[in-house]
């Protein structure tokens, strides 16, 4: 597959096509790494709660309940909605 370098801004990018930003699971933060083949582009993958300990140490030392603050912006969702 072929594609060309474009302007973005100051600076210059490619587009990728939909169908590899799917097939490889592209969206958000990419990692680029060189290779002796080339550009080596893969995703940025995070655990789902990776801050948790220093947001639960963190509440907790404000006096806070750690769940309150961890659970913000879930808000709208009642407890009888999670599967426990």
């Amino acid at each position: 597959m072929q594609t060309r370098i474009i302007r973005v801004g100051n600076s210059q990018g490619i587009v990728l096509p939909k169908k590899l930003l799917q097939q490889y699971h592209l969206s958000g933060e990419v990692d680029l790494r060189a290779t002796p083949d080339g550009l080596l582009i893969t995703p940025v993958l995070r655990p789902a709660r990776q801050d948790w300990d220093a947001r639960f140490a963190a509440a907790t030392a404000a006096g806070e309940e750690p769940e309150e603050e961890m659970l913000e912006g879930f808000a709208d969702a009642s407890e009888d909605e999670w599967t426990w």
